[in-house]
């Protein structure tokens, strides 16, 4: 603790911590994208329904879960769920809550790994670039050192979708494209990343 010595513990016991940290964040994603089955379909342009047909929504909803299979259901005011984009923000939060999660993780895995004769040397990382033009025989933990650049990426981009979920004027909010850009980006660099951080890192971890 702290970097200091303290009381023992096993790396089964370390590692399975990791791997419940990141069960919760699984289950937290899934709680935060039901808040997207919320739609506002027939509020046309303010969310006073002006001008469309009165049976649209019922029938817009009816359609979107047969072609999903997702419990869509229409907003209980359509006029405040037309600008509103909470839905971003809560998503974009837990989006940032696992990088936080991986960061840290992937900080503690480089420490772990430091030396090896003068460092902690607990696990090995598998050496994805060994070797350096004056240190050969050095091994950078260039897959944790990645993850964490995405973390920091997605760190900004949940400011950036938070700020921008707070613009916009009375019934409408014109900025919702840069909300979907990086709420999308982030998905992406998360999926990407995590997928390559498993093949190419924890996968081949030893003690």
């Amino acid at each position: 603790t702290q970097l200091q010595d303290a009381v023992p513990m096993t790396m089964g016991q370390e590692f399975e911590a990791f791997a419940a940290n990141l069960e919760e964040e699984v289950d937290r994603l899934n709680q935060m994208a039901k808040l997207f089955l919320e739609v506002n379909m027939g509020a046309t342009a303010i969310g006073t329904g002006i001008n469309s047909e009165p049976e649209y929504s019922s029938k817009c909803i009816k359609n979107l879960r047969i072609i999903s299979g997702e419990e869509f259901v229409l907003a209980s005011n359509l006029i405040e769920a037309t600008p509103d984009a909470g839905s971003s923000v809560m998503y974009s939060s837990a989006l940032k809550r696992l990088a936080v999660k991986l960061s840290k993780i992937c900080n503690d895995l480089r420490l772990l790994s430091s030396g090896p004769r003068c460092g902690l040397n607990e696990i090995n990382l598998p050496p994805m670039q060994p070797g350096s033009s004056i240190m050969p025989g050095k091994v950078n933990p260039t897959q944790c050192e990645s993850m964490t650049m995405v973390a920091v990426q997605v760190m900004g981009n949940d400011c950036a979708v938070g700020f921008a979920a707070s613009q916009g004027n009375f019934e409408l909010n014109v900025f919702m494209p840069v909300i979907a850009y990086n709420l999308t980006q982030s998905i992406r660099l998360l999926a990407d990343s995590m997928n390559s951080f498993t093949i190419r890192c924890v996968n081949g971890i030893t003690a």
